[in-house]
């Protein structure tokens, strides 16, 4: 009967503070889910199995385990440690009831912590005493536990819930699922073969019979010593025998040393394979950024320049921008010289005038002759106020050429005022003239401008945005084992994963030579045989040449019927492996294809996703490779019995598959594994009402989810206070 696990609770367990009937999940059988998103109790779950079939708890820090009683005071709630004072002790502990068939069992594991100093995490501060683990044990018919005390058959009734041999098929974290089986490894598909099948038997028996083969060949040749003279012939085909072996024996050397150098390269390469695909798409984005860098150092220079510029076109006169508002100042500036010019011009008159009143003012009668009368009188040569003639060239003449001239005569090169403003205003509309004519232009300038700016801005900013975008996408490509963020990681990556392919490439060619020269010896040393039997004396007892040659015919078909069942159990893997994958991806779009287990020349199994033409389906993610791995794990066990009766395990093994994967996933499982226990974060969504996505609540009404469970930790709240909150949702 399939085991079945009823529940686990957890006391003062990580962040399980309280009692177990306050930490309590109950599961049925079928297909359960714990929903949680990282920090809310998951890993503290699995740990809770750890402990169970190991003794051991998984450090979330640094991903490696450690025994229980080293780890045990970071295992205590920080809660129940924070509530305990120093003398006082809290017990940590899980318990988990299965049944199978008619039983029911309850194991519980658990240790005393007593405080004994002020530092809360310090393990010095705590004494531990690690308790016998409790087994009870009841039926359905009298449901009363009763104790078991026997070591062996607790050990026995721990093992019962997951076979130790099946485990690594049962229970797993995500990640693990890539190394359930090693593929390219020989010894890895044995094992998985050992473990469905009784091939063992046959490879003892090969044993036996190659140790039959030999005894029998050694006592046939010391009876030919015995029995017969010297034949020289019958000594050198035995030695020549002898000889072939030895070749035939290193050369079998060779060949597994080849076949391990394959093995690795394969095995390197398998591990790049995911990251080779990252890495080239990393590459590629390497470029794109490194390109996309360079224009955009260019377009920042040519920006940085223009702002640089701006303030040079304020005082070039090709733009002349400080003069930007200025249009009235000119007409007010055109108004205060001529104001200025004509003040300046009255008051060097007034100044010559006063120094020279001669020159400026000439005291005549009354009704004296005005300049057009005097120009009348000049031209008449006759003097209209005296009557007399003035005769061109006489005095009265010349003085009336005086009185008429007389403004113009005067000299005025004397400076009238301290500082004459007359070159600095002169110089100044000479300096300014340049700008005067732009004013209708700098507007418009200004414009273009600003508008030149904005255009360098918007491209600047959507190179940037772009260059974000790139390092975004790249570093979104995860290669795993990595942590550079440089280039040169992905280079290396690449050609680390075409180096891998020039080794299998050179292996698989040297392999192929090695087995070609196995063939020729294996059928020199059948020749020699066949010689030596032919020169052996025919007085030696029958018996020992007929055991010889029936040993030797165990030997071949021991051999052959090994082969036979491995490649007949490939064969069904082949077979089991591809009906749980179409399971699995019934709702992607990877499909018209099949999984194609062929042997390597390691002896390993290559295993590709073929098309009905033989070429690869494309499907590198991280996601579909997993998902082949699992569907092969699925085949192990569907192929091993017709029902498998021990529950699947799982801590997050959703998280490289994808929404469709997800999906095909849950419907799968139930068809190989009576029970199911999930723990996934995939499913969580704190900014929705019901903190699941659209598939947590599609899986909530489905009716092949048994129960669903939904953890949350108050974040909020310091360490010391925080606990795991349980909601069953179904």
């Amino acid at each position: 009967m399939a085991s079945i696990i009823n529940s686990i609770s957890f006391k003062n367990f990580f962040n399980y503070y309280g009692d177990y009937d306050t930490t309590r999940y109950d599961f049925e059988e079928g297909v359960n889910i714990v929903v949680a998103d990282n920090g809310a109790g998951k890993s503290k779950f699995f740990n809770a199995f750890l402990w169970l079939f190991y003794d051991t708890v998984l450090n979330s820090d640094d991903k490696r385990t450690y025994p229980v009683k080293d780890f045990a005071v970071k295992i205590i709630s920080d809660r129940a440690k924070n509530e305990t004072l120093i003398g006082d002790s809290v017990e940590t502990g899980i318990k988990i009831e299965y049944s199978t068939g008619r039983y029911k069992f309850q194991i519980v594991k658990s240790f005393v912590a007593t405080r004994i100093g002020e530092k809360l995490s310090d393990f010095d501060s705590w004494q531990i005493t690690l308790n016998d683990v409790e087994v009870d044990k009841t039926d359905h018919v009298l449901p009363k536990y009763k104790p078991i005390y026997d070591a062996e058959e607790k050990h026995r009734v721990i093992n019962q819930l997951i076979l130790p041999t099946l485990r690594q098929y049962s229970f797993f974290q995500g990640e693990e699922v890539d190394k359930m089986i090693d593929f390219t490894k020989k010894s890895s598909i044995e094992d998985a073969v050992r473990t469905l099948t009784n091939i063992s038997k046959y490879e003892d028996i090969a044993k036996i019979v190659q140790d039959i083969s030999n005894k029998a060949y050694n006592d046939l040749n010391k009876q030919t010593k015995s029995t017969s003279d010297h034949n020289e012939r019958l000594e050198r085909a035995i030695e020549l025998k002898k000889t072939l072996e030895t070749q035939l024996a290193q050369e079998k050397e060779k060949l597994n040393i080849q076949k391990e150098l394959y093995e690795t390269a394969e095995q390197e390469k398998n591990d790049l394979e995911q990251n080779f695909a990252n890495a080239e798409k990393r590459k590629e984005l390497d470029d794109k950024i490194s390109q996309k860098s360079r224009v955009l150092r260019g377009v920042k220079e040519d920006y940085d320049n223009f702002l640089e510029g701006i303030n040079s076109r304020f005082f070039d006169g090709g733009f002349s921008w400080i003069s930007l508002g200025f249009e009235q100042a000119v007409v007010d500036f055109k108004d205060k010289i001529k104001d200025f010019r004509q003040k300046r011009y009255e008051k060097r008159a007034l100044l010559n005038a006063t120094e020279n009143p001669n020159d400026y003012f000439t005291i005549l009668p009354s009704d004296s002759p005005d300049a057009v009368t005097l120009q009348q009188m000049i031209e008449s040569e006759h003097c209209h106020v005296c009557n007399r003639p003035a005769e061109k060239g006489s005095d009265a003449h010349n003085y009336l050429l005086k009185l008429k001239n007389r403004p113009n005569e005067a000299e005025s090169n004397k400076d009238f005022v301290k500082n004459d403003l007359e070159d600095f205003f002169g110089n100044l509309q000479i300096n300014a003239s340049p700008f005067l004519n732009k004013f209708e232009a700098i507007p418009q300038s200004v414009l273009r401008t600003r508008e030149k700016e904005l255009e360098l801005k918007k491209r600047l900013d959507k190179l940037n945005s772009e260059l974000k975008a790139l390092k975004a996408r790249r570093k979104d490509i995860l290669i795993a084992g990595t942590e550079s963020e440089g280039a040169d990681n992905a280079s290396d990556i690449i050609n680390q994963y075409k180096g891998s392919i020039r080794r299998i490439e050179q292996a698989s060619g040297r392999i192929e030579r090695l087995q070609s020269n196995i063939s020729e010896l294996k059928t020199k040393i059948t020749n020699t045989d066949k010689e030596i039997t032919s020169l052996r004396p025919k007085d030696i007892p029958e018996g020992y040449t007929i055991s010889y040659e029936i040993s030797q015919d165990l030997v071949e078909a021991t051999n052959k019927a090994q082969d036979r069942v491995f490649d007949k159990m490939v064969s069904l893997l082949e077979s089991h492996a591809n009906e749980h994958f179409e399971s699995l991806i019934k709702y992607n779009d990877i499909k018209g294809g099949v999984l194609s287990f062929e042997k390597t020349p390691s002896g390993g199994i290559s295993l590709d996703y073929i098309d009905e033409l033989g070429n690869d389906v494309s499907g590198a993610s991280e996601g579909f490779q997993r998902m082949k791995k699992f569907a092969v794990v699925m085949a192990i066990i569907s192929a091993n019995t017709s029902q498998y009766n021990y529950p699947l395990l799982a801590d997050a093994p959703l998280s490289a598959f994808g929404k469709a994967f997800n999906k095909g996933f849950f419907e799968a499982i139930p068809d190989v594994f009576p029970q199911s226990i999930i723990l996934v974060k995939d499913l969580y969504d704190k900014d929705l009402d019901g903190k699941l996505t659209d598939l947590g609540q599609k899986l909530l009404e489905s009716s092949t989810i048994k129960t669903l469970y939904l953890n949350e930790v108050d974040e909020e709240l310091p360490q010391i206070e925080r606990t795991t909150k349980i909601e069953r949702r179904k």
